[in-house]
């Protein structure tokens, strides 16, 4: 029965991209100066071995961003984010169809397929990167529990019944904890349900099970930028380096002051030495934030984004500022994007 009705849930879904695709930009073009600032994650080919470990919402191909910024340029003056708050901080005048591309976390494949693209159209963007985890081994726990659950899915299936992974099984997750991989979807749904617990309390679980399952050798490590690829991105002034913290780290009421402070300042502070350039633009890792760590990002930063969905006007927070998520699954062709950079879908 479900599957006889996909077909008009299809169609009806490609109807409303395209109302949204035609109205929705237009309508914000028609009101006072905005920008729209679009947030990436990864930019990787579809057959590339990282792309089968992340969550669907994390990735689009070179192929896809090369299109979505050749759209940019045809229809918007992309801006770095930080002059255009400096702009609006002044009360100056701000430009027409403003648009800022933003990319999350500090992944080497922002320099190895991202970049490359940037350059050639000539599009500046600003990269949000984890100070201290630069050039290191160190992993962000989605994809420590990506590797690790398919790596016990492949490998050391009779381990499931193990109780240092009964916090995994989650009954609102669909993955059977088989001798099938979950997919990109499933390991979504695992990631979600863990977000439950803190992130030191999730690396800590993670670190249990690396030991007792004995997979320290077994998980492939992290590719995230290091130093020279910053530095060269930056130099490059296309490339706008912003923070993300030290460690990543959402940023609620129960983070404690002395970690804030070295959260949301040390990293400026590192990024700036390494780089020489002034940080002046901060993202908050999920979205999460208190009212500690507002105060502290209005002190330090020209401003900051959040993961709220929205366009931004000279009345918008500078401090919460809202974007646009953007990946492969809903803006793969200029129909769905335009429809996505609506905010409608």
């Amino acid at each position: 029965m479900v599957a006889r009705f996909r077909p008009v849930k299809q169609l009806i879904k490609r109807c409303l991209q395209y109302l949204a695709a035609y109205a929705g930009v237009r309508m914000h073009f028609m009101y006072k100066p905005k920008i729209l600032i679009l947030m990436y994650h990864r930019i990787l080919p579809a057959n590339d071995r990282r792309a089968q470990l992340e969550e669907p919402g994390m990735i689009v191909t070179p192929e896809t961003f090369r299109s979505h910024v050749s759209m940019l340029k045809q229809h918007f003056n992309i801006i770095h984010l930080s002059k255009w708050l400096e702009l609006k901080n002044s009360g100056a005048e701000l430009p027409e169809r403003a648009c800022a591309i933003t990319f999350d976390d500090g992944w080497a494949d922002n320099f190895e397929f991202a970049f490359p693209i940037l350059k050639e159209l000539d599009a500046p963007a600003t990269v949000f990167v984890v100070s201290d985890m630069i050039g290191t081994s160190r992993q962000f726990w989605p994809e420590r529990l990506a590797q690790i659950v398919t790596c016990i899915a492949k490998d050391h299936p009779d381990q499931w019944s193990h109780t240092a992974l009964d916090w995994l099984k989650n009954p609102a997750t669909r993955y059977q904890f088989t001798t099938v991989a979950p997919t990109q979807e499933e390991l979504g749904e695992l990631i979600s349900n863990a977000k439950a617990l803190s992130d030191d309390e999730i690396h800590d679980r993670l670190n249990i099970i690396e030991h007792v399952l004995n997979l320290q050798g077994q998980i492939n490590k992290p590719d995230l930028l290091n130093w020279e690829q910053l530095s060269e991105m930056n130099t490059s002034g296309l490339i706008e380096i912003g923070s993300h913290t030290c460690n990543h780290i959402r940023l609620s009421n129960e983070v404690d002051n002395v970690v804030l402070e070295y959260e949301i300042i040390a990293s400026k502070k590192l990024i700036e030495k390494r780089t020489g350039q002034a940080v002046k633009t901060f993202c908050f890792p999920n979205g999460n934030y208190s009212a500690g760590a507002l105060e502290l990002v209005r002190k330090n930063y020209v401003g900051a984004v959040s993961t709220k969905k929205g366009w931004n006007t000279a009345a918008s927070d500078s401090c919460l500022l809202h974007r646009i998520g953007v990946h492969e699954d809903i803006a793969r062709d200029k129909t769905a994007f335009f429809a996505r950079l609506s905010g409608w879908m």
